[in-house]
């Protein structure tokens, strides 16, 4: 009796064994797609709709067939890309229905953009359309959104010379933004983090298409300011998007143009790197908010002479820097204050650091935020003059 209780147990437990096994290895390709069985969505746009009621969606997605190696005596030049336009109740809605035009399921794991037109934007707001892509697994968070001046759905049409499928080229657009310093890259994961938040007002990137040469190119300049409820509600320039990222933290790189020491032409300054911090101060019973900024800049070129040598000239091209981001500063506040809006996150800050004090202040932040007290500290260093030290006007002019 023991011998055959033994056996029922080692059957038992090399049941359970195989069990486990056959779970394993068939749970790993559940839900697998086939990639000839998929629409790949590079890009999505959000328009005013025509009719009063429903979403119009256009939907960017690859061409593959493209993708392929062409025939030798083909004459077709096929477009990379295919744009979907669907109408719906929903987003959810509008992507089911793209169903009707394309045989290939629409996959959104590889999705670059989501453009929304300013008349949409400011008119119903963002926050209905953004729901599917926070809420669905195949999007990332880490996706792209935009407002165009325009129609949303010509940012998806437009031909670039260098990237041959628009929604790519306008993610490339966005990523070479550090360079400048002059529009805002705002992906999925941020503007929903400041929609969330009880101070913060959400921002996107702003972007338009410009005639040149009889052609539509795209221009990512200056950002786009929303309320907590979703709807835009004005704009930052260049410069108030400068001294908005300026005071954030979040700028890259960018170059400042100041006026030469002897008033005879401009300096181009290169930021090399920046960091700045949001310290509410309480006194009194007083709220005032300080930005300390550090900066470290090269002088990247001159149009007139500049004596690097001379310790004066030096300081006074640095103390020219520090009024430049000041004034940055300074602008994208007063736009800021204008609108109402705290884009800087002056009330996050005062929630963290005096918990007590902003839940009375809460209630009222949009009307104390305007007045509010700011001291900007700027701290500049200029540390060196790049490859030459004289400039090739050589020397002072008299």
């Amino acid at each position: 009796m023991r011998i055959l209780h033994s056996y029922g147990k080692f059957t038992t437990i090399k049941v359970i064994s195989l069990v486990l096994i056959l779970m394993f290895a068939l749970g790993g390709c559940w839900d697998r797609n086939e990639l000839s069985s998929l629409a790949i969505a590079t890009g999505a746009a959000f328009d005013k709709p025509q009719s009063k009621v429903g979403i119009d969606m256009t939907t960017q997605v690859i061409n593959l067939d493209t993708l392929a190696p062409v025939a030798v005596h083909s004459t077709i030049a096929a477009p990379p890309y295919w744009n979907i336009k669907t109408t719906g109740q929903t987003v959810f809605d509008c992507i089911r229905n793209a169903s009707q035009q394309s045989t290939h399921k629409l996959y959104w794991a590889h999705n670059q953009i989501i453009v929304f037109s300013e008349d949409l934007a400011r008119e119903s707001g963002v926050r209905q359309y953004l729901d599917f892509f926070l809420r669905d697994a195949e999007p990332r968070v880490s996706t792209w959104v935009l407002v165009s001046k325009g129609k949303a759905s010509d940012i998806l049409e437009m031909e670039s010379k260098l990237e041959p499928i628009p929604a790519v080229n306008i993610a490339s657009l966005i990523e070479n933004r550090k360079y400048t310093g002059k529009a805002s890259a705002v992906d999925l994961y941020e503007f929903s983090n400041r929609m969330l938040s009880e101070a913060t007002a959400p921002v996107m990137s702003l972007i338009e298409l410009v005639d040149e040469n009889d052609e539509k190119i795209p221009l990512l300049s200056g950002t786009a300011v929303f309320n907590q409820d979703g709807k835009m509600i004005g704009t930052l320039n260049e410069l108030e998007t400068r001294g908005m990222l300026l005071a954030i933290d979040q700028f890259e790189s960018g170059l400042l143009v100041v006026e030469a020491p002897d008033s005879k032409g401009q300096l181009g300054i290169e930021i090399l790197n920046s960091s700045a911090k949001i310290k509410p101060q309480i006194s009194d019973g007083r709220l005032k908010i300080k930005i300390d900024i550090k900066v470290s800049g090269s002088l990247g070129d001159a149009n007139c002479y500049v004596d690097v040598l001379d310790e004066n000239t030096w300081n006074s091209i640095n103390q020219r820097q520090a009024e430049a981001i000041r004034r940055d500063i300074l602008l994208s506040l007063k736009q800021a204050r204008t609108l109402k809006a705290d884009i800087f996150g002056f009330g996050d800050a005062v929630y963290k650091k005096y918990p007590q004090e902003w839940k009375k202040m809460k209630p009222d932040w949009e009307e104390i935020f305007p007045s509010l007290e700011v001291e900007i500290e700027a701290q500049t260093t200029l540390v060196r003059p790049n490859m030459i030290l004289q400039s090739i006007k050589g020397k002072k002019e008299g």
